[in-house]
């Protein structure tokens, strides 16, 4: 597994052995970036649900401002670390934060501060998507930049109106991996 793009382009990632953790393939992350691109610069990201850190360091290589990483697996992000490590990440640039990425969330959402950009790799396995899904659909105006979860089945979050609120919903897939966008409509319009 490899950084797809920016500064660390090519840097080769540490990922956990087993298939407790599925990291997001490199296809799936280009993917990812290729969306977000223009939001990524001087963002302030939540990597949830981190793993290896993968979609985090991606989005420190292109240039975000500060990532935070999310996972309930202490071995997770003690690969994290160490990845954080092999790409030379200055200190100030990056937190980690073990616990339930769906209560980080909803905590961070309610401080003040920059808009986030979240992108999120639950587990397949369970209805940790779904409740992701319902946390960023409630954000209010101002809390996000936008988002991009991960899974493998529909989100009835996905199934809302998507016309309605402040978000546009859109799922597209690449092969047994869904990934669902979640961006800000400007003025009744879809913004990026």
């Amino acid at each position: 597994m490899r950084i797809t793009g920016g500064t660390w382009r090519g840097r080769r990632l540490q990922t956990l052995p087993g298939s407790d953790v599925r990291p997001t393939s490199d296809r799936v992350r280009e993917a990812i970036f290729n969306i977000v691109a223009a939001a990524v610069p001087g963002a302030a990201v939540a990597d949830l649900c981190c793993g290896n850190g993968s979609l985090g360091l991606e989005a420190l290589s292109r240039g975000a401002a500060h990532v935070d990483f999310v996972d309930r697996a202490p071995a997770c992000l003690a690969v994290v670390r160490e990845n954080l490590q092999r790409c030379g990440a200055p200190q100030q640039q990056w937190s980690m934060h073990r616990g339930d990425a769906v209560r980080w969330l909803r905590c961070r959402l309610a401080q003040a501060g920059p808009p986030l950009l979240v992108l999120a790799d639950p587990p397949y396995a369970g209805d940790l998507a779904e409740d992701l899904a319902r946390v960023l659909v409630d954000a209010g105006p101002g809390k996000l930049l936008g988002a991009v979860l991960e899974h493998s089945r529909p989100l009835a979050a996905g199934q809302q109106d998507t016309d309605g609120g402040g978000w546009r919903l859109q799922a597209r897939s690449y092969g047994r991996t869904t990934l669902t966008l979640l961006r800000p409509r400007l003025n009744g319009r879809d913004g990026g």
